[in-house]
């Protein structure tokens, strides 16, 4: 009787224990430190890892960032301007996450080439997937700059995924101010739109305990 009680009782987060969270400028600033903080007060065993500028591309060659980085595993932080993009296949060997989180996205934008972004995105789902673990994407916020590509970013992530993980659109809970004035139109860092992040980060928790609890 107290085993079956203990199971019942027993929180959702033991379940997925271990969480691999990679990202782009939007994870090295407030939304990603949100995200990581609630991961791990939740109990879960969270590994960070947000390289600004980043594309799945950039996980698999190892390209150096050059305008920020959040790496944070269990114990150690580390932060700062210029790094090299982490192996996500070395990632996935050593830490074994029964979860992976891809906030990856804005920096489409600017691509054209939609063969070449569906085949990017494809290629880290497909080893994410290798490596038994299941995932969920984050699209990239709404932005004041390119905008007007934000649609077609997330048609093309929804086309390479296919089903293969949950899809959070991040847009439906961020709006970027149309005043010039506020923010840099793409990051939600200043202190203005820091309370956003937060909320997003908030968001994305609250649909992955759901995603959780449903599997």
């Amino acid at each position: 009787m107290k085993y079956i009680l203990a199971l019942f009782f027993t929180p959702l987060s033991l379940y997925a224990q271990t969480v691999l969270f990679i990202g782009d400028s939007h994870s090295v600033g407030p939304f990603g430190k949100e995200l990581d903080a609630l991961l791990r007060r939740e109990g879960y065993k969270t590994y960070t890892y947000a390289s600004c500028g980043s594309i799945s591309e950039w996980w698999f060659s190892g390209k150096e960032t050059k305008c920020g980085y959040f790496f944070k595993d269990e114990t150690i932080e580390k932060k700062g301007l210029a790094e090299k993009t982490p192996d996500i296949e070395k990632l996935l060997k050593e830490i074994k996450p029964d979860y992976t989180i891809i906030e990856l996205g804005a920096n489409y934008k600017p691509i054209k080439n939609d063969e070449f972004i569906i085949k990017d995105i494809s290629k880290l789902v497909d080893t994410v997937l290798k490596y038994d673990s299941k995932c969920l994407w984050v699209t990239n916020p709404d932005s004041r700059k390119l905008k007007e590509e934000i649609p077609r970013v997330k048609e093309l992530i929804n086309f390479a995924i296919n089903s293969r993980c949950e899809i959070f659109d991040s847009t439906k809970v961020t709006k970027y101010p149309k005043d010039p004035q506020i923010g840099d139109g793409l990051h939600y860092s200043n202190q203005a739109l820091t309370p956003v992040a937060i909320n997003w980060a908030k968001e994305v928790f609250d649909f992955l305990k759901k995603v959780l609890k449903n599997n």
